[in-house]
């Protein structure tokens, strides 16, 4: 819950998102979020339960970061996801503080939905934005 509390003040007093594919550090912060759920992965595979929360904190950590990189007011959609993805993280570290691997599966499943979906808003986003205000078909 503290963490949740956490981002929601991060998305408040960052200064800004759009998270802009193009942009060198979002991308490296992208790639970094990708291995980690890898890490992720292999660790609920073979129910390692300290290498599923050192992976599911370094999760929050690189979220974290990548909203405090944010550099237009993010979108509210983008704000949802972003904090839908930090409680799959969270109940992920709590399923796995419980040794619950059902509950870390779940937890996994919907942390990587959350992944799909951020993912289509931010490629709708950008597909609408390719044309100018005015410049649709007369």
């Amino acid at each position: 819950m503290q963490r949740i509390v956490l981002l929601s003040i991060l998305v408040l007093l960052a200064p800004g998102v759009g998270p802009a594919s193009g942009d060198l550090r979002m991308r490296a912060i992208m790639h970094t979020k990708l291995s980690n759920t890898q890490v992720l992965l292999k660790a609920i595979v073979t129910t390692d339960y300290k290498e599923i929360d050192r992976a599911a904190v370094a999760l929050t950590r690189i979220s974290e970061s990548e909203i405090v990189s944010w550099q237009n007011p993010p979108k509210r959609e983008y704000t949802d996801q972003a904090m839908l993805f930090m409680i799959s993280v969270d109940d992920l570290r709590e399923a796995s503080r419980k040794r619950d691997i059902e509950g870390v599966g779940a937890a996994y499943s919907n942390l990587i939905t959350t992944c799909v979906h951020c993912h289509a808003f931010v490629r709708d986003a950008r597909v609408a934005s390719l044309s100018l205000p005015g410049t649709g078909n007369r």
